[in-house]
Formats: structure tokens, sequence, C-alpha cells
């Protein structure tokens, strides 16, 4: 492999977990201890923080050679603000710079070299001892008994031995990282040109309205002292004159405390609060107690935390706040402040749309008594307010401004797009051409409900009931995922039950009905969750909603047969729709319309089975049902199912598993399958937008999903323009019905 393959052991007097790359490598006390090397493929070379730069590296660097790293943001980091300013090492340009943890994420393979490198196979694989030696040269120590306070480390003349050990580590990360490089698909040119973008974005950065988030975090602590005093008040008896619960912390009393009042709850979790306070008949004492509870509880104030941690004292902007190629699809992530996953704002705050202007302006008071004078006891509830703002506290430079812009119901219009779910399609285009037209939502509660589009008006309660199952069932969710996107939109289920029941044909009543008591014999979570009128509901909008969905539905069916054909024909390509399958170097590749590929490593096809189970109650046989032929063997043989036949076998791959990071098999379907392939395009369609913006004059700064932050000097956004320029798909989306809607601002906040 051609370039310079190298790798930084330092050490900082700063906790890069907790501050970001930008602050690490900005603080003095940073400093690059020793690096291991390799230049085009030769001998593996080594360096010490007392040599000047090495001759080879520095002719390499000059005349523009290629530098792979894992996580190539920190060697650039180090190369680029630590070593090029302190100690006159050339500077290398971003354009030089190749990520192979980038490279093993557009793969579907772990990030982290330690996974991949158990991923891959190699030969050298990451040493977990490593990580002692990191603690023992590149943290701080405690002072010694004798000396003064002030910063120490351990210093590597101090401990020859254990730093030749050190360098030991860094030599076998690099050859690790450099039999990965070998081992990889490299990224393409578009991908290479878009992550060489993610890092102009990172570096640019957010800023942050700090004097503001300060004064927050303050009305955060006094607004919880007077929570407390509420709850001590509410929970206050003649047994309890001080209150039962003294405080909003206090969790295991006030679950105590609530049971006592008659009302059955087992913790005091978000979900079960929730759901308690959804019941019309709950007693208002200990209603209150909950939403004092509730609101005490607000996490997303601990951003302002994070926020602070990271802005740049300088210039107040948060840097290295993205992740490229996150997610199997490619998506981006948020990294340290979690920009990706800032909370909805209450339906009170969306409604009321506060001056942002005045509203922070009583933030920078800091007096919580005061925010609720000001907004009313319902949306001025300090910590919920804060929460509901959290947007706003990123705002332009000093004479500038934010253009912001987000691709409307994209997924949507993906999906209908790719799955040619014309009537869909034709709708999006009506619509853009006419918004006062009826939206998505009315025409899927329409479909749902078997009515006609026009009774149903823009506040009628059925277009919530369209809008959430727009939301959740194209991916072929069912009554969970109905359920899970119905609490998400505060839509109470059960209700729904009267209407949609009177609709149905009988056939779909009786469908509905034996399939819930099939579920419910085998104990699935909605059985439990729900009550039997809110279980029938969800299933028939889910069936009702799939009714107007033919193409959609088609499109789970065509995508898991054509993975199972490219499985079973390694090196045989196999359209389906819009995109096509190939296996190949061990890896199921589904190449898009952009030529970008996703990729499912190890596939493999497992056994199905139809089976009847035997109910031990009654000994009556249920409904057929598919089940692994290897579970569906055992249950057999102990008397308790009979296979009734073979069944279609089931896609199974390796993905790096979202919340645990490690490499996972999991069952490849054709509602997963849609899901990826949407995604990804959605992605394609917001880099294609962020290159746009980029090489017209609007620089991004940070992106939230489906929508693009860019910022300019105030007065020289064209909101139109912007929206329309974003919007200029490639060749390979054309008839794609695709628009944005944004606004131009000082503040970011949710439009």
């Amino acid at each position: 492999m051609s370039g310079l393959e190298i790798d930084f052991e330092t050490r900082s007097d700063v906790d890069i977990r907790q501050v970001g790359g930008y602050l690490y490598f900005a603080s003095p006390h940073t400093k690059a201890l020793l690096a291991s090397y390799k230049i085009n493929g030769g001998p593996r070379r080594r360096w010490r923080y007392t040599e000047p730069c090495p001759a080879d590296i520095r002719e390499h660097i000059e005349k523009g050679g290629e530098i792979r790293a894992h996580n190539a943001s920190f060697e650039r980091g180090i190369l680029q603000k630590v070593l090029a300013v302190r100690q006159g090492w050339p500077t290398p340009r971003n354009e030089q710079f190749r990520c192979t943890a980038a490279t093993a994420a557009a793969m579907a393979l772990p990030r982290d070299l330690a996974g991949l490198g158990d991923a891959l196979g190699l030969k050298v694989k990451k040493d977990k001892a490593g990580d002692a030696l990191i603690r023992f040269f590149s943290m701080p120590r405690k002072p010694r008994k004798d000396e003064p306070p002030g910063l120490y480390f351990n210093e590597p003349e101090d401990f020859p031995e254990k730093f030749d050990a050190f360098h030991d580590y860094c030599d076998s990360d690099m050859e690790s990282e450099a039999e990965a490089d070998t081992r990889m698909v490299p990224l393409s040119d578009r991908d290479q040109a878009l992550y060489q973008l993610d890092q102009r974005i990172n570096d640019r950065g957010i800023r942050i309205d700090v004097q503001s988030a300060r004064a927050a975090l303050r009305m955060a602590e006094r607004a919880k002292v007077l929570l407390d005093k509420q709850m001590a008040k509410v929970t206050a008896s003649e047994a309890y004159p001080k209150g039962y619960v003294t405080a909003c912390s206090q969790v295991t009393k006030l679950v105590e405390w609530i049971n006592g009042q008659g009302v059955p709850i087992p913790s005091a979790a978000k979900a079960e609060i929730e759901e308690l306070l959804e019941a019309d008949d709950l007693p208002s004492h200990v209603r209150k107690a909950l939403e004092l509870r509730q609101e005490a509880a607000k996490t997303s104030v601990s951003k302002l935390s994070a926020f602070l941690k990271r802005a740049d004292p300088v210039d107040d902007r948060l840097r290295d706040a993205f992740l490229f190629r996150a997610a199997g699809t490619g998506r981006y992530s948020s990294v340290g402040a979690q920009l990706h996953n800032l909370p909805r704002p209450r339906k009170i705050y969306g409604d009321t749309h506060p001056d942002l202007k005045i509203l922070f302006e009583n933030i920078r008071l800091g007096d919580p008594e005061w925010l609720k004078f000001s907004y009313g006891d319902e949306l001025g509830k300090p910590l919920h307010l804060i929460s509901d703002s959290l947007r706003s506290f990123i705002w332009a430079a000093p004479g500038h401004e934010l253009c912001v812009a987000d691709y409307s119901g994209i997924e949507g219009a993906v999906a209908a797009w790719f799955a040619d779910e014309q009537w869909k399609v034709d709708a999006m285009f009506d619509l853009i051409r006419d918004p006062s037209l009826p939206d998505l939502y009315r025409r899927a509660a329409a479909g749902i409900f078997n009515t006609d589009v026009d009774l149903l008006g823009k506040k009628d309660p059925r277009r919530q009931v369209g809008k959430v199952s727009e939301l959740s069932l194209q991916y072929q969710g069912g009554v969970g995922a109905f359920r899970s996107m119905a609490r998400n939109y505060s839509l109470k289920i059960e209700p729904v039950y009267d209407p949609v029941w009177a609709v149905a044909s009988e056939e779909r009543r009786a469908a509905a009905e034996k399939r819930y008591e099939s579920c419910l014999k085998r104990g699935e979570a909605p059985t439990k969750q729900l009550s039997r009128k809110a279980w029938l509901a969800a299933e028939l909008v889910k069936v009702g909603w799939r009714a107007t969905h033919p193409a959609i539905c088609n499109a789970w069916k065509l995508l898991e047969q054509g993975i199972r054909d490219a499985i079973e024909n390694p090196g045989r390509q196999v359209t389906v729709l819009k995109c096509t399958y190939l296996v190949k170097m061990g890896f199921l590749w589904c190449r898009l319309p952009s030529g970008r590929c996703l990729a499912y490593g190890k596939p493999q096809l497992k056994q199905q089975s139809w089976v009847k189970r035997k109910d031990p109650a009654t000994g009556e046989w249920g409904d057929a049902e598919i089940l692994p032929t290897d579970q569906a063997e055992r249950l057999e043989r102990a008397g308790l199912a009979k296979i009734e036949g073979k069944a279609k076998p089931a896609a199974t791959a390796l993905g790096v598993d979202s919340v645990t990071r490690k490499l996972v098999r999991f069952a490849l379907y054709g509602g997963l399958a849609f899901e990826n392939i949407v995604q990804a395009i959605a992605l394609d369609i917001l880099d294609n937008g962020l290159t746009l913006a980029e090489e017209n004059g609007y620089p991004p700064i940070g992106h939230v999903h489906d929508e693009i932050i860019t910022e300019k000097l105030r007065g020289t956004s064209d909101l139109k323009f912007f929206e329309q320029l974003i919007c200029r798909l490639p060749p390979e989306y054309k008839g794609l019905p695709l628009t944005a809607s944004g606004f131009v601002a000082k503040r970011y906040k949710k439009d």
C-alpha cells in the first residue's frame, strides 16, 4: 500500500474523551511522545520526541504524499496543530489524509482497531495490554509526597524499559492498521472527497452561546431546589409533615409513595411515568408528583455542560462534532455533544413560538421564577423550557447568520420513488406544485379509514394516525413499531379502535382477531403493553396502510428474494428495482443508484420450516408459523410442535451492533433491506446537498439528520436559492420528488 502509514502516542493534561480533539491539540501540555511508521510498504521505522522530524517523513509530506492512519483526524491534529506549530515539522494538507477507520465503517466493520482486527482476523492484532501503558505515560500522575502541587507526568527517561514497551505497543498498532488497510476496499474518490468535506465541517465548528449556557445551568440548579420543595409539599401528610419525598431524585421513596396512594407503578423510569400520566383518572396530587419528577429528570439540560466543555474559549465554537460513515448505511453521527440527538421541543413551545431574542435575555437572568412568571406555569417550566430551546444555544458568529434547510419528508419520498409507488410519487409532485393540497398524512389516513381525503381536514384527529403510520410502517413495522411511534407523538391508540373497526371489513376484523390471539399465546410484548382494543386498532391501521402501499410491500418481498438469490449464487449480480446485489470477497454488496455500495459481512442462509405449536394447556395445535429449522426440530422432538414443511430460508449477515459496537449476526429481512437502501439514498442526497452548498458559497458548519446548517455573512443568504440548490439531483435520482424548507436566523431552531 502506497503512502505514509503512521501512528502516534501522545500525552496531555486534557481528557480527549471529555473535550474533543480540538481542545486536546490546543493545550500547551499536549505532546507527541513517539511514532511508528512505514512509507510505501517499506520497513517499520520509529521516531521519539527527542528527535527532529525524520527526513523521509518530511520529504513525503512536502511532496504531497498520502498519509494513512486509523481515526486519521487524530494524526492530522498532531501533525498540523502540534508538531508543525511547535517543532517545525512540515504542515500536511487535509487532502493528504486517508482514514482506515472510515474505510472500515463504510464496509460495516467495527471502527475500533481491536474489533476490526478480530473481524478481519489480522495477523497482528491490537495489543490490549497497551491500555495500562497509555494510562502510565499519556495521562497526568498525582504529585509525589515530596512534590508541590502541579502538573506531573511519568517521564520516559525515568522508565526506559516501560517506554520501550510503549513503543512496541505503537509498533503493533501501526502494523495492525497497515495490514487492515490492505484487506479493505478503499473509499471511492467520491467518498474520499466527502470525507475531506466532513473534516472541513468539523474544523469550522459551530458557535455556542456560552454566556446563556452558563446562565441556564445556574438556573437549572436553582429550579431543582424549587422542584424539591414542591415535591416535599405534594407528598406531605400528618405522618410526614415535611414530605415523604423531599427531593425529586429520591426515586425509590417516590415509587413507595405513589403505590401508597393506590396507584400501582413498578418504577420511576421515564416510560413508566409517561404511561401513567396518560391516564385520565390519575389523582391530581399523584399527577403533580410525577410531573415534578419528570421535569427534574430532564437530562437533556446536561447537554449544555457538554457544549461548554467542548467550546473553544477563543471563539466559543464546538468542533469535531461529526463522525463520517458512522452507521452501516453510511450515515453520519454526532460525537461528544451529540448534536444529532437534541430533544424535540414540547408541543406548547412549537405552538407559541416564543421570541428567541427575548427568551434568551430571560435565560441570561438565571432566575427560574422569573421564567415562569414571564411564560406562565406550563410553558415557563424552567427545565422544560431550557430543553425546548436547546437548539437555539447554537448561534452564528458576530456579523453572520445561519442559513438552514431541511429536506422535507425525504425518507417517504425515497421509499415511494425506489419502490415505484407511483400514486405516492405523483401526489408528492402535486404537493410541490400546490402545497395547499391534502398532505400525505391526510392521504394515509384516508386510506386507513376508508374515506375521501377531502373529508379529512388539517386538524382532523385521524390525520395524526396517518402521520404515525407513515413514520412507523414503511419498513415492515407492525403493532410494536406503531405503538413506539405513537408514544413519540402522544397519540393514544385505544380511541382509534372505534373509527377504524367501524370501517374495517369482516374479513379484516376476523384476521386481526385471529392474529391477536396467536400473538397473545406467544407472549409477544405488544399484547402485554396494549389493551386488546388498542392492539386491534394498531393492527387494523397497519393492514390499512399496507393495502394502500402495495408497491412498497412488494419491494420488501423482492429485496428479500434478491438477497437469497445473490447468496445462493456468489459472483452473480442480482438486480432488484434500482439496486444490485452481489456476493464477493466474503461480503454481500448492495450497489445503490449512486454507485456507492452497502456491505454486509459473511452472508448466510438459515433454513426455516413451517411449524404448528401445541398449546400445553389445551393440547390444541396453533396456526402455522415460520421458525428456524433447528428450533422447530427441537420442539418437534419434545412433542411441542409439528413441522408442516419447508419455508424459504432467511438471510443473515454480520454487522456492527449500534449499542455494543461489536460484530453481531442479524436477520436481513425485506423491511430492513428496504430501510437500509432508503436511508442510504437519503444520505447520498444529503451528501450531494452538502457538496453543492460548499461549491456555491454556502459553507456547511453542521448537519442534523436530513438538515444542512450553513453560516454566511449577515444579509448575504438567499433562502429560496439555497433550498433549490440543495435539491438539484444527480441524474441517477431523476424523478425523485424532493423539496427543502428552511430559515435564515441568528439562532438555530426547530423550523
